[in-house]
């Protein structure tokens, strides 16, 4: 036993000792990352914006280290918590500066990125921000980049919203005197008249406002109703807001972006008024955003799903802002990557070449300042124009029973005008031009799918039948709106844009009712079947008028909506379908893009894209495997039992262990014909075939045991025989264990 037992130890030591040589040599060849600062509020009240940031970006640096990195290194952030403190970031800016780091995406507030931004420059080491909008962050400092646009041109887009939309001759603007609210209400005064706007100024000193009582009850006294415009960093909006509230202000009040996300309500649930009458501060509260999800595309919604299943809750525009950020930096990073394996010029990472790699990364960010040299963002291509900003497009949307939604009319600037015929736009209303900028009209639908039945669903003729309720509700008396159609809707008279089953005034908008029930055209992917998971899909566009006078957002309120928005619809509608079980109901705001001139003369050398306005409504379902093999696959199963059991059969029966495989082979192909006929022609291999193709192979092993096992007995070789029928049966066990083992990996857990 001695000798067997050194044997078998000099194996293990062997095998460890190759394992640990391996994974040396695997840690010695892994490339260094490429470290990005992390610089935001990771404590403090800002934590939670800036804990939203880190996932965000997080999610895009895991995307493109998932794809093997840059060149083979992953991207790492090296996280620095500035607690919303400019002190606190001044210093954390010194101590990038003197790490590895080529770059830095941060920070959340103006203030902390102001008090940083010098020591980037001195060590030219370039930083991003999603958020942080003073002007002078980059109008200052040929290091500090911005994804998103600075606070003046957020400001006037505010003031020809109000103009345009609204229609507001009065406006009281109560902006701070640091650096955030100077260059709002610089921005706002260039852009609304003079005669109307009355401004209010509050000093403010690091985490409150001072002097704010003389100055707001001034504003609150000024006499009719107008309009309250808050130009504020986001740490001072709340803190406003209570105090215009307090002094009677009910009327509107419209903020910037800092309070454009539902989690900013938390900064008024504990105060006595809101507890007493909810809504009290955020009544007739407006908040310019960059991104609203309600009204955000595909991507945008891909993102949100992405983050919700990362941090459990739903993104803000912070989330968006970051995200892009990240996407910007990966692709500076890409590029400046891309010299090194043609030019021996990209990043090094050595210590002697930090300076160069750092300045690469400037000038790659710095070359993306073209639609050509865009990066593809949530909301659209993104560049930096010569200030380093990226003029993203300011969306507006108000509080209601705790959400922040899409406000009804939008704004939406004409960058290419090239085949537009602007002058006729204008006249029928479509258009509206302040100096050089000339915007859209843009009417919001606020648009639900109630489902009332899901009555059959045919795999076979790839079709399913549901009954629902569709609704719109929009600004303005313009049927244009509701003139969609379904393309996948076999009836074309199953519905009819003209013909609601109700139509009238709701909540100051325009409302339609429609109810529809028709088969629709489906596309099943049926790769998986039977443990499938399907879509069903309802999508409706509109191809009379383009998306930017058109869009169409999901009814938060009307559809009651989870906060990941998921519909709470009940399981009563999907009752009829025994053999699925109802997993969720999810809406997506679409569109469809035309690159075709239709023949224009005038299109010819313009490079935009036409896109009309749709949305989605996608039943998710999955089917009841277990109810489905019982009822289709229960004589299998019989026979897998059975020829298992003619591998103990006797020697007396060697003609039974042939006979009954073959009979096996021949009934299982039977039924794979009926499954085959439930599912119609489909051009790969589902699961269940697979399941019968290894029933097919093990039905031959057993044929082939039985028959060399009557070889070797009248070879007079019985001890083999009965080795080789233990072999045949653990195999014959082994797989079919291993079959229902991975099964049930990948489809029960």
């Amino acid at each position: 036993m001695k000798p067997r037992l050194t044997m078998w130890l000099a194996v293990v030591a062997g095998v460890a000792l190759v394992l640990a040589v391996a994974w040396a040599a695997i840690l010695w060849t892994r490339p260094e990352p490429i470290r990005i600062a992390f610089a935001n509020s990771l404590s403090g009240p800002s934590a939670p914006a800036g804990t939203e940031s880190l996932i965000a970006m997080q999610l895009a640096i895991d995307e493109v280290n998932a794809k093997g990195g840059i060149n083979g290194r992953p991207i790492e952030l090296v996280l620095f918590d500035d607690a919303s403190n400019p002190a606190v970031a001044r210093a954390n800016a010194q101590a990038i500066a003197d790490s590895p780091c080529v770059a830095v995406l941060g920070h959340y507030l103006s203030s902390a990125s102001l008090a940083a931004a010098p020591a980037y420059k001195d060590a030219r080491i370039p930083a991003l921000t999603g958020s942080a909008a003073a002007d002078e962050l980059t109008s200052t400092n040929d290091y500090y980049f911005r994804a998103l646009s600075p606070v003046s041109a957020q400001a006037r887009s505010i003031a020809e919203h109000l103009r345009a939309v609204m229609k507001e001759p009065k406006v009281r603007l109560v902006h701070t005197r640091d650096s955030y609210g100077k260059s709002f209400a610089r921005g706002f005064g260039a852009a609304y008249p003079t005669e109307q706007l009355r401004v209010f100024g509050l000093d403010v000193a690091p985490g409150r406002i001072e002097s704010m009582d003389e100055a707001l009850d001034t504003a609150a006294q000024e006499p009719g109703p107008g309009v309250v415009v808050v130009g504020a960093a986001a740490d001072y909006i709340a803190d406003i807001v209570k105090a215009l509230r307090r002094r009677g202000i009910k009327g509107t009040i419209i903020t910037t972006q800092g309070a454009g996300r539902e989690s900013y309500l938390k900064n008024f649930v504990d105060e006595p008024e809101e507890k007493t009458r909810p809504g009290f501060f955020s009544e007739n509260l407006y908040a310019a955003s960059s991104l609203i999800f309600d009204s955000a595309g595909v991507a945008a919604q891909v993102f949100a799903a992405d983050y919700k299943a990362k941090a459990g809750t739903s993104p803000s525009w912070v989330g968006g802002g970051s995200y892009d950020a990240a996407r910007l930096m990966i692709d500076a990073l890409k590029r400046a990557a891309a010299h090194h394996r043609f030019m021996g010029q990209g990043i090094q990472k050595r210590s002697d070449s930090k300076a160069a790699d750092r300045d690469r990364v400037r000038v790659a960010l710095a070359a993306i300042d073209s639609p050509k040299s865009a990066v593809v963002g949530l909301t659209g291509r993104l560049y930096f124009n010569a200030n380093r900003d990226i003029p993203r497009p300011i969306r507006m949307g108000f509080f209601r029973y705790g959400r922040f939604v899409t406000a009804p009319q939008q704004l939406v600037r004409i960058d290419q005008p090239d085949g537009i015929d602007l002058a006729a736009e204008q006249e029928k209303g479509h258009v509206i031009a302040f100096e050089d900028r000339r915007y859209w009209i843009q009417r919001v639908v606020y648009t639900g799918i109630d489902i009332i039945r899901v009555g059959r669903i045919d795999v076979k003729q790839n079709s399913f039948n549901v009954d629902f309720y569709l609704w719109m509700r929009f600004a303005g008396d313009d049927e244009a709106q509701t003139h969609v159609e379904f393309p996948a809707l076999l009836d074309r008279g199953a519905f009819d844009p003209a013909r609601p089953i109700q139509a009238g005034q709701e909540d100051g908008l325009s409302y339609r009712l429609y109810r529809i029930n028709g088969d629709f055209k489906a596309r099943f992917d049926l790769h998986d079947y039977p443990f499938d998971t399907q879509e069903l899909r309802l999508h409706f566009r509109n191809t009379e008028q383009r998306r930017e006078l058109i869009t169409y957002v999901i009814d938060r309120f009307g559809l009651r909506l989870a906060d990941d928005g998921s519909s709470r619809a009940e399981d009563g509608a999907y009752s009829g379908l025994q053999l699925w079980r109802f997993l969720g109901l999810n809406y997506f705001v679409e569109s469809l893009s035309s690159g075709s001139t239709l023949g224009k003369a005038s299109l010819f050398g313009a490079e935009a894209m036409t896109e009309f306005a749709g949305f989605d409504a996608t039943i998710m379902l999955r089917r009841s495997s277990s109810i489905y093999m019982l009822k289709n696959l229960l004589p299998m199963f019989l026979l897998v039992l059975v020829v298992f059991a003619t591998l103990f059969f006797p020697e007396t029966m060697f003609r039974e262990r042939v006979t009954i495989p073959v009979t096996s082979i021949l009934a299982s192909a039977v039924l794979l014909v009926a499954v085959n006929n439930q599912i119609g022609d489909v051009g790969y291999t589902v699961v269940v075939e697979e399941m019968f193709y290894i029933f097919f192979v093990l039905c031959l092993m057993t044929i082939l045991a039985g028959y060399k096992h009557e070889k070797l007995r009248e070879a007079g070789r019985k001890r083999v025989a009965v080795v080789l029928d233990h072999v045949a049966q653990v195999i014959y066990a082994g797989t079919v264990l291993a079959v229902i083992v991975v099964l049930y990996r990948r489809y029960a857990m």
